[in-house]
């Protein structure tokens, strides 16, 4: 189509636009949209037929006894669903964040549908096994607070990566490498809940004192985060305190990758990643950078502090020469699947 490649060309392109190629020759994101289809398409056919009310969909009723059946129902078949697809029992995350939103996660163990995803298995197993009374679903979903005035930005890389592959790879490595996998586990473990104890800590910055807070992140959206530390103008500033805890995190988060990547012979953070996601770190008012899933090629992700980093990084992104990098219009959001207005994509029903 002749556009550039940035975000204000890729508003302008219709909904369920055509591809142009085959679909076995379109680059995955790796950030979960065959687990948002499968959920998508599982609470379609469910309020279709009604066995989920379309009402109970909506951020206002998750919360309700009805609501968290119906998303707990969804949640179930989903996850079953795009287990089979894959041919094996994944973390459940990316399904889990359809469902749910933006949350903290810990996953339900396996054993809960894998004799279900075996051959020829009748039906009411399967049934027995998917039902929102089924007390073995033992996920834990638990609110995610994003600080205010954070933006994620989300960019494609040329080269997508296979997923299941390198998940096997990693899985192998911990059971070959058991003590040494669990060092490791741990570690990583602890960085990323430090990060979701830091997003806590700015969250109540804020509600505690939004001037102090405010002017935080004024100065440090101006200047490097290999900056923050020395900012004399904001002497015993605890917004500021945080901030630089946050970038430490995300640095540890993604060296614990790397050795785990590294260990297990794959790339979690290949190296052209690493390239660009360091030049990403070095644009002022730039937080968090790295690679979201599994890793490897398919995406990277930004967190910047307000909407003018985040129109430097996408400047980066659009001059990057070593690859091909294209933002996402994706962002944060802290519902989950929803019930949507129909009239609302008049030109994709034209299509039906």
């Amino acid at each position: 189509m002749g556009l550039d490649l940035c975000s204000e060309s890729l508003r302008r392109l219709p909904r369920m636009c055509e591809t142009g190629t085959r679909l076995q020759d379109v680059h995955k994101t790796g950030l979960g949209s065959s687990a948002a289809m499968v959920t998508s398409l599982v609470a379609s056919i469910f309020v279709h037929f009604g066995v989920v009310s379309s009402h109970v969909l909506n951020p206002d009723r998750c919360s309700d006894t009805e609501g968290l059946r119906g998303l707990q129902l969804i949640h179930n078949v989903a996850q079953f669903a795009h287990c089979l697809a894959q041919g094996k029992v994944g973390s459940g995350f990316d399904v889990s964040a359809a469902v749910y939103g933006s949350h903290v996660y810990c996953r339900f163990a396996p054993a809960v549908i894998r004799d279900a995803m075996g051959e020829n298995q009748a039906i009411a197993d399967i049934a027995k096994a998917v039902s929102a009374d089924n007390p073995d679903w033992n996920s834990v979903v638990g609110r995610v607070d994003i600080p205010p005035r954070f933006l994620f930005r989300l960019a494609d890389v040329d080269a997508g990566s296979n997923t299941p592959s390198m998940v096997k790879k990693v899985l192998h490595w911990q059971e070959t490498h058991p003590e040494e996998a669990k060092v490791l586990w741990d570690a990583l473990d602890a960085a990323n809940s430090q990060i979701r104890e830091t997003w806590t800590r700015l969250a109540d910055s804020h509600n505690k004192d939004a001037t102090e807070y405010n002017q935080a992140i004024d100065w440090c959206s101006a200047h490097k985060s290999s900056e923050w530390k020395s900012a004399p103008e904001l002497p015993n500033s605890p917004t500021l305190s945080l901030l630089c805890d946050l970038v430490e995190g995300i640095l540890r988060v993604r060296g614990f990758q790397r050795e785990l990547g590294g260990n297990a012979g794959v790339p979690i953070e290949p190296p052209e990643q690493t390239e660009l996601l360091d030049a990403c770190m070095d644009v002022p008012g730039v937080c968090m950078a790295a690679v979201p899933g599994a890793g490897g090629y398919d995406a990277i992700y930004c967190v910047t502090l307000g909407h003018g980093p985040s129109k430097d990084v996408e400047r980066l992104w659009s001059g990057w020469k070593s690859m091909s990098v294209g933002p996402l219009l994706a962002n944060q959001s802290s519902s989950g699947v929803r019930v949507l207005d129909p009239n609302a994509f008049l030109e994709m029903l034209a299509e039906l």
